[in-house]
């Protein structure tokens, strides 16, 4: 009996010759460019608040955590016209896209189709699939005019934001109904984005109360295959929804908001087919259909100067229908929480909450879930204290978040942090936190038909191997424990710079149990051998990322983000199944964002996006799936824009201009071919009316 985990130890590339000089040239700095955050000074931005550390309002300077925030306008002038393109300017995150619908996203590794390691929210309401744990980023949309900010931690948030927040948190959030009076148009053409038009009409319905309406499409091309063929791949998304936000006599805020989408995509899959003895494998053009709607309220009151409480409650309706999966999901979702501080150095933030998931999965030739229907419960609370030693100096946080769910039963996630403001410019940080990954209802209920192999036997012996993936029941939570340090300093009034260190260690991942004993027989004349989840992986992960930013002239700006991983996982043995190839991809080891935003007149932008990616390796390289090694790349995208009336803006955006096309990764789930994404431009029209 064999255990084999589906990852692979990380292989070495050679490093970059060229960091050190741009670290020294580019230790960075915020600057004023146009009418939005980037008119905030140095100052100003290190007072910047975000919410996702602490669950409350709070300077970015004083953030115990490695964040990183990006604002409309930084994804604006990227060209960027999906939020996953634009997490390709976050240090510690890893962006590949699959197709011309999907992406593989991930935090301090683990990246995948399904990242399962990584939590995503939407104005607090959380978007992964509790079947598979993972994300379908070709669905989670906003309309990013509408974007506040998007808050990224890279390392644990379970404390905080519960279960799956193991190697970071994306918290998205979005402007105030009254952050967006007025129109706004945004329509564009080109060669990949073939049609992207965006309209949206925010006004006063009543004093102290705003309202926005919103409706966008997107068409997006195919890619291509090695050999320049059609991907197959193309998809188009149309979204629409709502926001109010309402100030009560009393002072209470309230909000109510809501979406509802629906997608057509293509794709391309192989699925196992025994009976094909050519290849044991069957290529689906597939047609994807997939919908939903959501709807959230919220309401905020102060209790007093130092105390306030929020009630959030939100449902979640999902169907996608695909060859492999058909699925249905429906979320209720309760959260209460309160901050008070006790005395004159202690601040607490405490809450509780409640989930309810109900899902029908139908079975097809590819997965049988059972039960087909499931209800299940989630129950949590958490607490965190922030207690300053020495004030305005010296600052603990302790806390933990308690979970009951229908698989594991309890799980406890404690943290602690601690922030030394050494002086006006310069804060140092560390922490030591646990996070658990919680089993999903695939880990324990679904049975996949994966890939077949030849058995070399001659006729009448079966000649085919069918794997079988099988949920196990048993199967318990991934646990990691998280070790981090970070340095924020403002060297001057031009220069900033934010560095963050970490080693991870994980216990009980997920992993296949290889029994050669357990293989049968059909009465269809092939082998089946299941494999059922078992948690025997472990392994470690050290590196570092960096943000940087230099106002190079008052009309040019510098910012660098750079990373590196190294990452080691295994289940004990020497050699993995030949059979097991499921096209994953380890993340790469080093990644490189340098953005260069100039104005050279009040009324032209002028932007450049200069990007490396290291080579990455897949899981496995042996065997008659064997896949091939992707070699790193450079890519540069450029945006032009001009403003000829302050309320109207003309963009030209090129993206990918330094190949005609390359490959970013491979799809991990049932993919055929390997894709590659290609050179493209497109125009925009924006005005605000």
């Amino acid at each position: 009996m064999t255990v084999s985990c589906s990852l692979k130890a990380r292989r070495r590339s050679v490093f970059l010759p060229i960091l050190p000089g741009l670290v020294l040239a580019l230790s960075v700095s915020w600057a004023a460019l146009a009418n939005d955050l980037t008119d905030l000074s140095l100052e100003e931005l290190a007072s910047l608040e975000v919410t996702s550390v602490g669950k409350k309002a709070q300077p970015l300077s004083e953030a115990a955590a490695a964040i990183f925030v990006l604002s409309e306008s930084d994804i604006r002038r990227s060209g960027a016209t999906s939020i996953p393109e634009a997490l390709r300017m976050v240090p510690g995150i890893s962006v590949k896209r699959l197709d011309a619908n999907k992406w593989s996203i991930g935090a301090r590794g683990f990246g995948g189709r399904f990242s399962n390691k990584l939590l995503v929210l939407i104005d607090g309401r959380t978007v992964y699939t509790p079947s598979f744990s993972g994300v379908y980023w070709e669905y989670q949309d906003v309309m990013l005019a509408d974007l506040d900010r998007i808050e990224v931690i890279r390392g644990p948030g379970a404390t905080l934001w519960g279960a799956n927040a193991v190697n970071g948190v994306i918290n998205i959030i979005t402007k105030s109904a009254a952050e967006t009076q007025g129109g706004l148009l945004i329509a564009g053409v080109g060669s990949e984005e073939r049609a992207l038009v965006s309209l949206r009409y925010g006004g006063e319905i009543a004093p102290k109360t705003s309202g926005r309406v919103y409706a966008k499409y997107n068409d997006r091309d195919d890619l291509v295959t090695i050999d320049g063929d059609d991907g197959k791949d193309a998809w188009d998304l149309g979204q629409g929804g709502f926001r109010v936000d309402s100030t009560l006599a009393s002072g209470d805020r309230m909000t109510l908001q809501g979406d509802v989408y629906r997608s057509n995509l293509r794709q391309q899959v192989e699925v196992a087919d025994p009976f094909s003895p050519a290849s044991l494998v069957r290529a689906v053009d597939d047609h994807v259909d997939a919908e939903g709607w959501n709807l959230l309220g919220r309401w905020q009151r102060a209790l007093s100067v130092t105390s306030d409480m929020t009630l959030r409650l939100y449902y979640d309706h999902s169907e996608r229908t695909e060859y492999y999966v058909r699925q249905r999901h429906d979320t209720l979702d309760l959260d209460f929480q309160q901050r008070t501080q006790l005395a004159a150095r202690q601040d607490v933030v405490w809450g509780l909450g409640y989930r309810r998931i109900e899902d029908k999965i139908g079975a097809t030739d590819v997965i049988e879930m059972q039960p087909t229907r499931d209800s299940r419960n989630l129950w949590s609370g958490f607490i965190q204290d922030e207690i300053a030693l020495i004030p305005d100096q010296l600052g603990l946080t302790l806390g933990s978040k308690f979970e009951h769910n229908a698989y594991t039963g309890w799980e406890i996630q404690p943290n602690l942090r601690l922030l030394w403001k050494a002086s006006e410019r310069t804060t140092a940080w560390g922490a030591v936190s646990h996070a658990v990954r919680s089993p999903s209802r695939g880990e324990t209920s679904a049975k996949v038909w994966g890939r077949a192999t030849s058995t070399g036997a001659a006729a009448p012996y079966p000649q085919v191997l069918l794997y079988q993936t099988a949920g196990n029941s048993a199967f318990e939570s991934e646990t990691m424990t998280a070790y981090e340090l970070g340095l924020r300093t403002a060297a001057s009034s031009r220069l900033s710079l934010d560095l963050a260190l970490f080693y991870n260690d994980y216990d009980d991942l997920r992993a296949n149990l290889i029994d050669p004993s357990a293989i049968e027989a059909t009465a269809d004349g092939y082998l089946l051998l299941d494999l059922p989840f078992v948690n025997a992986g472990n392994g470690q992960s050290y590196g570092l990322e960096l943000a940087a930013e230099l106002q190079a002239l008052s009309w040019w700006r510098l910012a660098l983000a750079y990373s590196y991983l190294e990452l080691t996982l295994d289940a004990g043995i020497a050699k993995v199944d030949d059979g097991l190839a499921t096209g994953s991809v380890s993340d790469p080891r080093q990644t490189l964002s340098l953005r260069s935003l100039m104005n050279p007149r009040a009324d032209i932008d002028l932007d450049l996006w200069l990007r490396y990616v290291d080579q990455s390796y897949p899981v496995l390289n042996t065997g008659p799936y064997a896949l091939e090694r992707i070699p790193g790349y450079w890519e540069l995208d450029l945006r032009l824009a001009w403003r000829p009336q302050p309320h109207v803006e003309l963009a030209l955006v090129g993206q990918n201009l330094l190949h005609a096309s390359h490959q970013e990764g491979y799809a991990d789930a049932f993919g055929a071919l390997p894709l590659e994404v290609e050179r493209g431009v497109y125009a925009s029209l924006r005005i605000a009316f």
